[in-house]
């Protein structure tokens, strides 16, 4: 992850051009590492959509899964730090000139999960209130797992809507 100091660093910031790409079946935060190291919500982005984002070379970007709030992935890593638009179109060996920045398509994919995840996931994205899960017969435990999903849930339609 970048450090902060990295951030306000003006000679390795380089313009990055990146094509944020939900790979997933469920709605992800786009999270920006602000310069406080805390997490930014950037926007909300639907299973198999995109999002385009001119950022910096020294930005941090963390995917959360909106109702788990669980990470996601970009090959294989839950940090994300975009490659400045110069270095991509060297790496590609573009012989034309450059006189368009590069945007760099970025795969957000999901983690290998294990079954009980993958099975609260599931029952939170069906559940429509936190009620619904005192009908179901399941450990205590297991509830407030599914009670925080939804309240999770329920916050990222507010911020949806903000």
């Amino acid at each position: 992850m970048a450090l902060m100091g990295d951030q306000f660093d003006v000679a390795k910031r380089q313009p990055a051009y990146v094509r944020f790409q939900n790979n997933t079946c469920y709605s992800i935060e786009v999270n920006w590492m602000n310069f406080h190291n805390k997490e930014q919500t950037y926007c909300i982005l639907d299973p198999n959509k995109f999002v385009d984002v001119n950022t910096f070379s020294t930005h941090s970007w963390i995917f959360r899964e909106c109702i788990s709030k669980s990470h996601m992935v970009v090959d294989g890593r839950e940090v994300f730090i975009a490659t400045p638009w110069v270095e991509e179109h060297r790496r590609l060996e573009f012989k034309h000139p450059i006189n368009v920045p590069l945007r760099t398509r970025v795969l957000i994919k999901m983690p290998v999960m294990d079954l009980r995840q993958l099975c609260l996931l599931k029952l939170a994205s069906i559940l429509k209130n936190k009620d619904d899960i005192n009908m179901l017969e399941i450990p205590t435990t297991l509830q407030k797992e599914l009670i925080e999903m939804i309240s999770n849930k329920e916050a990222s339609k507010i911020q949806l809507t903000n």
